[in-house]
């Protein structure tokens, strides 16, 4: 049962980058949700043109949804 779980979580964190219409941002919860899965070894994936309010904001959601 467990497994369905992280694959409904997984499935909702793609549902909301997805849903992003901002190119940067949706770029970057792209890859930050690839750096979750990849179980956040190495470095974090850099905010990049994206503003800190929307960097902490994206970084908040799929946290909480990863």
């Amino acid at each position: 049962m467990k497994p369905q779980k992280e694959k409904r979580e997984n499935s909702t964190a793609v549902e909301y980058v997805k849903s992003l219409r901002d190119p940067v941002k949706r770029r970057f919860a792209s890859d930050y949700l690839i750096w979750i899965r990849a179980g956040r070894q190495g470095v974090a994936p850099s905010r990049g043109a994206l503003s800190p309010t929307l960097w902490k904001a994206v970084c908040s959601n799929l946290d909480g949804l990863s």
